[in-house]
């Protein structure tokens, strides 16, 4: 158990779902696997593993199972007997968790992926059958399925999946001719979006048969795209419906007006320039273009709308533009590479602002694996932002910029620069409720309590709890608010299964957002797996380069590389972050640390100094008293064992 403010908090098994990172089981296992073990109606064949190998270290008693994920769905025993259950929705549940990185899901995941139609306690009835009846299928062997009231596992010990071993053959896509899950009809959109994921998953394993120590994030699938296509006209905001006579014809209006509930910043999103490509390339171009739309929106609360037609005048520019740039893509398919550009430019002189481009493999991108190219709609955002921060000085913009500006202050984390960042997003709502500003105020109780400006007291964890939920309530879709959401609850409240669905919709959504991964590799940290998260701290550099809020995404690497012990990772990441924040006292406690634990005596104590400097009273009983989450954790210790080390007062 974890001990969290007080409170209980059960420590569930936890890991990045394969669907978001590409992640294979361990590489080293080599399993025995016979081809006539399917039940009938299934027909991959799977041949033996072929070459000399490492040992198997699972014998047939040790995992008696084998599921066909390849084909039609089957689970067998080691007598070849079929104990599949006859549900096709038991049967998704149970790919499902074999599927996932370490055979377990959370109950709400489930109900959302299987039931999403139904109210919660319908879909909760619903998986309890679901149990039941794939219980009732194993017979004396139900030990295999184990649930609590939060999560459902599979014993991954005890079973052996035609996927991994012929991953481990070195087959190719092409030699394979049976679809992942196929005729596995669920009917619900939540299940074909995940399935979809988890089959673009499988094609890549196929092509690459390894592990990749960088992340490569994937974009959720739309089911209609020209519904979600930024081409029409323009895009609207869930916060803000669209009314009136502008909405009903698309114009520009709907968002040039305060009164009819739209945005009044608007930029343009020009229509691709696509050479080369077929249909695949074409579709792709689409996806990548919502991607950044969608990017904006969240992002920074800037309306999209799209210049296909001729340019506007000056005069008429101004008038239905409030933010005179524009972004445009540009796709260049040549043989098995795409080079992807993108360009921002001044909508009335055409000036060029900034240019990013990218190339990369022409078969991801047309699969929607848009990988590093995703730093490149980063980039953008950020170039966005700072050109809407120099353009609030204009009266009749100003309080546009007022999320912006908040932002920019909460991340100078001074007790004073919070406390503006606090009274600039309450401005905004009486100006404009938006989800994004509910979820920053929720997001700045998390700063105010790591930074030990507050005492985690009742009224500051209701505070952080009623943002929370009126931002998801006014857009559940947001990524931005989906990933302050996240972090809230699993920085203030340990509830890190809650948070990790938040985070995985988050990035599902919007993986070119660096925020949603960094606060999920502290989600890691917290759980005690930071060896994942540093994983995703490299990501994150790689998508916010040019942030300013670079210095945050390196305390997150700094985090995470001295709770898994790479103390040399650590303080160079630390001391880069420490230029750009000198008082930030995570960065200080962490560098002492990881220094000491480098018998750099010297420098552990000149960190200690800095922060008693910064937090006073500071001791090793006062920081455990203060609810950090993860001092509980393997990795918590060696924090602690560093700073002791480095000479912090017990008490």
């Amino acid at each position: 158990m974890l001990q969290f403010n007080h409170r209980q908090v059960t420590r569930i098994p936890f890991e990045m779902p394969i669907s978001l990172v590409g992640c294979l089981p361990d590489a080293s296992v080599v399993t025995e696997w016979t081809p006539d073990a399917r039940s009938s109606g299934c027909h991959t064949s799977v041949p033996e593993p072929t070459g000399a190998g490492p040992v198997d270290r699972m014998n047939k008693e040790q995992n008696p199972f084998r599921m066909f994920l390849l084909g039609p769905f089957a689970l067998v025993d080691a007598a070849g007997r079929s104990v599949t259950p006859k549900s096709k929705k038991a049967q998704a549940l149970l790919a499902m968790l074999a599927l996932s990185a370490r055979g377990s899901r959370s109950r709400i995941w489930l109900r959302d992926k299987l039931w999403s139609d139904r109210s919660d306690d319908q879909a909760a009835a619903s998986l309890r059958q679901a149990l039941l009846d794939i219980h009732k299928t194993l017979g004396p062997a139900r030990n295999l399925l184990v649930a609590d009231k939060n999560t459902v596992w599979l014993d991954m010990d005890r079973l052996v999946l035609d996927t991994d071993v012929l991953v481990r053959t070195e087959r190719s896509a092409d030699q394979i001719t049976d679809e992942l899950l196929e005729g596995i009809d669920i009917r619900d959109p939540e299940f074909e979006d995940w399935l979809t994921l988890e089959r673009q998953n499988w094609y890549r394993r196929l092509d690459e048969g390894q592990v990749h120590d960088v992340f490569e994030p994937r974009q959720e699938p739309n089911r209609d795209i020209a519904r979600h296509s930024t081409l029409l006209p323009l895009t609207a905001s869930r916060d803000a419906p669209r009314q009136g006579k502008a909405a009903e014809t698309g114009g520009s209006e709907t968002y040039r007006r305060r009164g009819d509930g739209g945005w009044r910043w608007v930029m343009a999103l020009q229509s691709p320039i696509v050479i080369g490509a077929g249909d695949g390339g074409q579709i792709a171009a689409t996806r990548f273009q919502n991607l950044i739309a969608k990017a904006v929106t969240d992002g920074l609360a800037i309306g999209v709308t799209d210049l296909s037609f001729t340019l506007p005048d000056v005069e008429e520019s101004e008038g239905q533009i409030s933010l005179p740039m524009s972004l445009q893509l540009r796709l260049t398919f040549d043989g098995s590479m795409v080079l992807v550009e993108l360009v921002m430019k001044h909508l009335i002189n055409n000036r060029i602002h900034w240019l990013g481009s990218q190339a990369m493999s022409r078969t991801q991108f047309e699969r929607g694996e848009f990988g590093i190219a995703a730093a490149l709609i980063s980039q953008a955002v950020d170039q966005l932002a700072y050109f809407q921060e120099t353009q609030s000085n204009d009266n009749r913009l100003s309080q546009d910029g007022l999320l912006i500006d908040a932002v920019n202050a909460i991340f100078r984390l001074s007790r004073d620069d919070l406390a503006n960042a606090e009274q600039r997003l309450e401005e905004q709502i009486q100006h404009e409720p938006r989800s994004s500003t509910f979820a920053w105020l929720s997001f700045i109780r998390t700063f105010q309590v790591g930074q030990r400006f507050n005492a985690l007291d009742a009224h500051l964890i209701e505070e952080a709890q009623s943002y929370a939920r009126k931002a998801l309530e006014i857009d559940p879709h947001n990524s931005v608010s989906l990933a302050l959401v996240g972090h809230v609850h699993s920085f203030l409240f340990g509830e890190y299964d809650y948070a990790a669905n938040l985070f995985e919709k988050s990035i599902r959504l919007n993986p070119a957002l660096p925020l949603s991964w960094d606060l999920y590799a502290m989600l890691h940290c917290y759980a005690g797996q930071p060896d994942k998260a540093m994983a995703m701290a490299r990501w994150v550099q790689e998508l916010g380069v040019y942030s300013p809020h670079k210095y945050y995404f390196d305390t997150t690497k700094c985090i995470a590389a001295a709770l898994a012990g790479d103390h040399a990772a650590a303080i160079a990441a630390g001391e880069e972050a420490l230029r750009a924040r000198p008082k930030f006292n995570s960065l200080l406690r962490y560098l002492a640390s990881s220094h000491a634990h480098l018998d750099d005596l010297g420098g552990a104590r000149h960190y200690l100094q800095r922060l008693a400097a910064v937090e006073d009273g500071f001791s090793i009983n006062a920081f455990r008293a203060s609810g950090y989450p993860l001092l509980n954790t393997g990795g918590g210790q060696i924090l602690i064992d560093g700073l002791v080390k480095a000479g912090a007062k017990l008490r």
